[in-house]
């Protein structure tokens, strides 16, 4: 499905910032069309295609934001699929050497997952492998160029994970350019990952991965029905592998994954990984598919990261946008902005403290928030990420800095642009708490978790470019930013079982007024009927009852309401049958993705 996008103004902070397992024939891959690439961050999931985007040769922004995940290898009847890998980091704009400059376009190449295979149970179990993982890419076609073959960047590339056997879990996508070999049934290494840009090796009974430039090595996985022919993904032409197709496939991507029979499937990627090996006793594990970050362009910081397996796997994706100005900010106290969130001694040891300190400038005290997945990155070291220490919520509980684990909910925060307050992703009643009540007038006082106390000045921060409100209690009005003259709206009024949609807005009608108690959304004239998160997904009015479904977060780094149930919902409002964003227009909830549908005002 093509991504919407739309043009915002984005705060300072960021910038103004997808089985069956029979053969079929393979379908052409089409790319989108072109579009002009602009100032937010959107998601771009894998569905077999790629995405061209142009960045606008008007734009101010000063980085391009790219975080690039591989598709997760299929997972066996025993044994779970590798992980892709996540690549992160931020590429410098301009026109300078080693720059993009604006006017280039991107061409967007997200893996999909390897099929899961349910295959036979007896025997050996002949065709219980999972698929490898197709690897997802970002390449570039710098402004002035015409040539993808010899002129464009190859920018990032995340591996694909290897695919379960029977015998082992498929391995993880590699951090290191090389592909990682498969696992014979005995769970040993064999030595066939692809070297650089080259694909993985297959074995008697599974496919190698397919590299950069080079289609992969087919094994006895495939079949003779001519479809098993995962190309590799040509730099100028990356539309990706689609991976091998028969008995259990392999993902498409850049660098398409292996088949998977009794062993699993290699991952694809920037090198392939190598295919599981097969005896009598089973099959091993494919191996991941390599990963790549360039050095042709400049880049503030990167992160790589792999490792672990997954029985749910997933299809990967590209997050990517422009960053206005400097992308690190740092976090002050509301009530004594000369003092900021530091980094204790600027180290980056696991563990290292996180305190309030006197201001320096410094960049222990300067912080990346990546709306992405709601981590705050050290300045320091991007792959450290500031932490809940052992995801502890008990009131006291320590907030230090740690290695940045992908999903992990210790690391995701919302910052409440209402309230000023920082919230954690394991409990959201939980909030950053200055300890000893001396946030604002005393040095060297210690970050800590603490009940969400939303008139303790000992949880106000402030973040530059954030959205807030001047005063939660005259707020009246929820204006969505693509239609501001309307407003968010009970249908039916004061009735619980109300459709929530918008409304024309004014000043008079009460089925549009509303407040925040706490996270609840209330009817100023019928305090006792809140917004509330059905069991069917539906958001509608309903009689207060205080539970998760009804409590919200108004995310001031990107204008979201996120829904306590889960911080990754956002509510998103819809055409009308007019086809336009107006009176009429449902009110839903959505998997967040910061685009402008699920952007709201708070308004008095």
């Amino acid at each position: 499905m093509k991504q919407q996008h739309n043009s915002r103004t984005m705060p300072s902070v960021f910038g103004a910032l997808l089985l069956a397992i029979t053969c079929f024939a393979l379908q052409p891959v089409v790319a989108q069309t072109t579009i002009e690439l602009e100032d937010y961050l959107y998601q771009y999931t894998a569905n077999g295609s790629y995405q061209e985007l142009l960045i606008p040769e008007s734009t101010q922004a000063t980085y391009l934001y790219l975080k690039v995940k591989g598709g997760d290898g299929g997972h066996s009847v025993h044994h779970d699929g590798g992980i892709g890998v996540t690549t992160e980091g931020m590429f410098e704009i301009g026109t300078g050497s080693n720059q993009i400059r604006p006017g280039s376009i991107l061409r967007i190449i997200p893996g999909r997952k390897g099929n899961n295979n349910y295959g036979g149970t007896t025997g050996s179990d002949r065709g219980s492998g999972g698929g490898g993982g197709g690897g997802s890419a970002v390449v570039v076609l710098p402004a002035g160029k015409t040539n993808w073959d010899s002129e464009s960047i190859v920018m990032m590339v995340a591996g694909g994970g290897g695919g379960g056997g029977s015998t082992s879990a498929g391995r993880p996508g590699n951090t290191s350019i090389s592909g990682s070999g498969g696992l014979d049934p005995y769970g040993n290494v064999l030595t066939n990952g692809g070297p650089e840009n080259m694909a993985g090796s297959a074995t008697s009974d599974a496919s190698g991965g397919a590299a950069m430039d080079h289609a992969a090595n087919l094994g006895g996985a495939s079949c003779n029905s001519g479809y098993d022919n995962p190309v590799g993904a040509r730099k100028g032409w990356p539309t990706g592998g689609a991976g091998c197709v028969c008995l259990c496939s392999g993902g498409f991507g850049f660098g398409g994954g292996g088949s998977g029979n009794v062993a699993g499937g290699g991952g694809g990627g920037y090198s392939g990984g190598g295919g599981g090996g097969y005896n009598e006793h089973g099959g091993g594990g494919g191996g991941g598919g390599g990963s790549h970050v360039t050095s042709e362009l400049n880049i503030e910081q990167k992160s790589v990261v792999g490792g672990g397996t997954t029985g749910s796997p997933s299809h990967g994706y590209v997050i990517y946008g422009l960053l206005d100005g400097d992308a690190f900010r740092t976090i002050n106290f509301a009530y004594n902005t000369n003092k900021c969130i530091d980094d204790t001694g600027s180290h980056t040891d696991n563990g290292t403290n996180i305190l309030s300190y006197s201001c320096t400038g410094n960049p222990n005290q300067e912080w990346f928030i990546s709306p992405a997945d709601r981590t705050i990155h050290s300045s320091l070291d991007v792959e450290k990420c500031i932490d809940l220490s052992a995801g502890n919520t008990s009131n006291g509980a320590n907030i230090q800095l740690w290695d940045c684990q992908n999903g992990n909910a210790n690391q995701h925060w919302v910052y409440n642009g209402l309230y000023r307050t920082m919230h954690s992703g394991v409990n959201s009643d939980k909030c950053w708490d200055a300890a000893n009540g001396a946030a604002y007038s005393t040095s060297n006082v210690n970050v800590q978790l603490w009940d969400c106390i939303y008139d303790n000045y000992n949880q106000k921060w402030t973040i530059e470019g954030a959205t807030t409100v001047s005063s939660v209690s005259n707020m009246k009005h929820i204006v969505p930013v693509l239609a501001t003259g309307f407003a968010v709206h009970s249908h039916t009024g004061a009735e619980s079982g109300s459709n929530i949609q918008l409304w024309t807005k004014d000043n008079i009608n009460t089925a549009e007024q509303w407040y925040f108690d706490g996270l609840a959304i209330k009817m100023r004239d019928h305090q006792n009927l809140c917004i509330d998160l059905s069991q069917s997904n539906n958001i509608q009015l309903y009689n207060c009852n205080g539970t998760n479904a009804q409590k919200w977060l108004y995310d001031g780094m990107n204008r979201s309401i996120r829904s306590v149930v889960n911080p990754d919902k956002c509510m998103q409002i819809e055409k009308n049958t007019d086809g336009v964003y107006g009176k009429r227009s449902n009110v839903e909830i959505h998997d967040c993705n910061g685009s402008q549908e699920q952007q709201f005002l708070i308004q008095e």
